[in-house]
């Protein structure tokens, strides 16, 4: 295990160092462009999103059904969905206590529910499944627990990060307050646990509560980090593989596993994941400087507002000049106006860092796509369409934040 680590960790610093060379050799003038160029065809998009809509479709329908047999405490064996045609069992002794915390955990479960998100962790998972040759009903148990595995981390997430925003809604702590928040978050964490163990394939249990500690290690040294002047893109992709990518790995590789690939078909599918995972999160980082709020569902800034190591803030503190250096250092734990936020924008477009940005994702996606391609030739038409739509989820990811930037960059003069 901690080989395969090793192997993930200096496969980061050869893409990262990849493109920093490449940077390095620029012309002063392509480095220094008035704003960056971004090409974008809504109707690209438009045709992404439909083709990915059947899937999103599937999994909110048996994500609800799920949470729906939940809130009523009628999870059984011989039900609907499911490993083996089973639904996971509440037992006995937790249907007492789950009614007398009826109120908070049901309206959690109907936010989580009709909260929106683009459910592209379990997604990927179900299409990596199918990818191999497999069946997706087989993957529906683990797709339901890392989508509440991943709404758990992302109420933990806001209580650290004071967000009262989340999905174009109140967050959990801002709806409930912060200690039934933790309290909301840990019962998902346990949720998703039932969820995982129904799958019955203890390697696929190893691979995500592998995933489960990861995020939270990853949380814990940016949290940490906060209060470090130190730090470095190094650590930067050190803290995005375990908060970030690991879940995405785990996504992959257990479904992967779940549908019967050989190892050389795994590992690749892991590859893909992480790899993926790293370019979602530098976009994540991304948006949250230019993004457009009714898309997001956020405030912009809150990175660097809550003392966040961002690789875009640390190329602008680089590259930038005394009075910005200063000016971007003020802002930690600071009410951030409009003006701030243009004058963030305006920092990191003349100094190149957006750009940078964007091309490190770029190629992080580039080297999600290749472990695409050198997965052995498809066998049906099924598994040939998940791998395609596998492909679609890193496009689509691509398109959304070009949108976003195309129409932040033109707004920032």
């Amino acid at each position: 295990m901690h080989s395969s680590r090793h192997a993930e960790a200096c496969e980061f610093c050869k893409l990262v160092k990849a493109v920093k060379k490449r940077e390095e050799e620029k012309c002063e003038e392509e480095k220094r462009e008035e704003a960056p160029h971004f090409k974008y065809k809504s109707l690209e998009e438009e045709e992404m999103v439909s083709e990915l809509a059947e899937e999103t479709q599937y999994f909110n329908r048996k994500f609800a059904e799920a949470l729906n047999r939940l809130s009523s405490c009628e999870l059984c064996e011989g039900g609907e969905g499911g490993s083996n045609g089973e639904c996971v069992r509440v037992p006995e002794s937790v249907k007492g206590w789950s009614l007398k915390l009826r109120g908070i955990l049901s309206e959690s479960l109907e936010q989580i529910k009709d909260g929106g998100g683009k459910r592209i962790r379990p997604i990927i998972c179900i299409l990596s499944a199918e990818a191999v040759g497999g069946d997706r009903e087989d993957a529906i148990d683990v797709a339901i627990a890392i989508e509440l595995l991943h709404n758990a981390s992302l109420i933990h997430d806001d209580i650290l990060d004071n967000n009262v925003m989340r999905r174009k809604k109140p967050s959990n702590p801002a709806m409930f307050g912060e200690k039934k928040a933790i309290i909301v978050g840990d019962f998902l964490f346990g949720l998703s646990c039932m969820f995982l163990a129904a799958c019955g394939v203890p390697s696929v249990v190893e691979k995500v509560s592998e995933a489960v500690a990861e995020t939270s290690a990853g949380e814990c040294i940016e949290f940490l980090r906060r209060e470090s002047e130190e730090s470095d893109e190094h650590s930067y992709f050190e803290v995005v593989s375990l908060k970030t990518a690991s879940v995405f790995r785990a996504s992959a590789e257990a479904g992967a596993i779940l549908g019967g690939g050989d190892d050389a078909s795994i590992q690749h599918l892991r590859a893909f994941g992480l790899n993926l995972g790293i370019a979602y999160q530098i976009q994540d980082d991304i948006l949250d400087i230019f993004g457009d709020p009714a898309e997001t569902g956020k405030p912009l800034c809150l990175d660097i507002m809550n003392g966040e190591r961002t690789i875009l803030l640390m190329h602008a503190m680089r590259h930038a000049n005394a009075e910005e250096r200063a000016f971007l250092a003020s802002l930690r734990g600071k009410e951030i106006s409009e003006a701030d936020i243009k004058r963030v924008q305006r920092i990191m477009i003349e100094r190149g860092s957006v750009e940078y940005a964007f091309r490190i994702s770029e190629r992080f996606l580039h080297a999600a796509c290749e472990h695409l391609q050198n997965l052995r030739p498809p066998r049906t038409e099924k598994e040939r369409e998940a791998r395609r739509k596998l492909s679609l989820v890193a496009d689509l990811s691509v398109k959304r934040l070009e949108k976003q930037l195309s129409a932040a960059v033109g707004g920032c003069f």
